[in-house]
């Protein structure tokens, strides 16, 4: 009887251990070593610059990066952009740069040696809104990665009011709460990666 106890005690704590483990596909923020962090800080990029870790199963072959304005609570697209993957890679870096989500960003993703960066957006000057205020929630922890689901990196507020609520960015699944909120401007960044090639 003591070794059924046992058994079922041991069975139902890598039940329960294995519901915690770590997803096997995720992005979270980067990992800096201190050779990179000086790197960083002599470029700049410090600032501005949001690098992310990336792990995949090798068989993803493009991200797709959307930058969305909240319209009438609901999300708009406003400018997106596909990038292919090497296929077979499991881990990599995304660095995304942007100070205003309305404007341009660059995005680069490296793989071991491979290394890809574009552009996207508007690269016009814009003006900030007369009398707003600009803040930026960004992913803080690890995110599962689920092929054709999007991932929320930042979420920004323009606004006039004194008091900002900032959510974490996987509050871009409840457009709702930010249009409760009345905020004059609010953008998100979201990836999705897939296993589609880039056509």
């Amino acid at each position: 009887m003591k070794k059924i106890l046992a058994l079922v005690t041991l069975l139902a704590l890598l039940a329960g251990c294995s519901a915690e483990a770590a997803p096997a596909m995720y992005i979270e923020p980067a990992k800096l070593d201190e050779k990179e962090e000086a790197v960083a800080q002599l470029l700049g990029a410090d600032r501005d610059q949001h690098l992310y870790d990336v792990v995949l199963d090798g068989t993803a072959k493009k991200v797709r990066t959307v930058v969305y304005e909240l319209e009438d609570g609901e999300w708009h697209a406003r400018s997106a952009g596909n990038m292919a993957l090497k296929e077979g890679e499991k881990k990599a870096r995304m660095a995304f740069g942007f100070e205003d989500l309305r404007g341009e960003y660059r995005e680069a993703v490296q793989f071991e040696k491979d290394f890809s960066a574009i552009k996207h957006g508007s690269p016009e000057e814009l003006d900030n809104p007369e009398g707003m205020s600009r803040t930026t929630a960004l992913l803080s922890n690890r995110t599962e990665i689920i092929y054709g689901q999007e991932v929320p990196l930042a979420v920004q507020v323009y606004t006039t009011k004194n008091e900002v609520t900032s959510y974490d960015p996987e509050y871009f699944f409840h457009p709702e709460e930010y249009e409760s909120l009345g905020y004059e401007h609010v953008y998100a960044l979201t990836v999705m990666f897939s296993q589609e090639a880039l056509s």
